[in-house]
């Protein structure tokens, strides 16, 4: 009798079960924001931090959207090679700072380095310091 209940009792509570685990999935997929909702995220924060002029916010959207794309391709593509992986998204990551450099006054893009290089853990006697990154060859080796 006892066998007959919970064999009952786990079949009702199975299917909840699995409905439960499928449902912070399902949330997930629909959270993930699309690459034109991040690249309008990581613009709003240059025009706040940086006061970009309405011109430069378009660029600045247009340059971080290919960024992204360019990147996911990438994902794709180099999914079974790792080392090309990260030449290749060294690569867009080059094009993406040349273009911003383009783009943003000097003022400006010294402040987005500053703060590039603070979110990347830089040291601080290293930042914004090229004599000092050339004489330290550990920290360009371990980028």
């Amino acid at each position: 009798m006892k066998k007959i209940v919970f064999a009952i009792a786990f079949a009702l509570a199975a299917p909840a079960a699995f409905a439960q685990a499928q449902q912070p999935q399902a949330r997930a997929a629909q959270a993930q924001p699309s690459l034109e909702q991040r690249a309008e995220a990581i613009t709003t924060g240059f025009a706040k931090n940086l006061r970009l002029s309405p011109q430069q916010t378009q660029k600045v959207y247009t340059i971080n959207l290919t960024s992204l794309k360019n990147a996911e391709e990438a994902k794709v593509k180099y999914k079974s090679n790792p080392k090309k992986l990260v030449g290749q998204m060294d690569m867009i990551s080059q094009t993406r700072l040349s273009q911003l450099k383009d783009v943003l006054t000097p003022q400006q893009f010294q402040q987005y380095q500053q703060r590039r290089e603070e979110k990347m853990g830089v040291p601080s006697q290293m930042q914004s310091n090229p004599a000092a990154r050339q004489q330290n060859g550990a920290y360009q080796d371990s980028y």
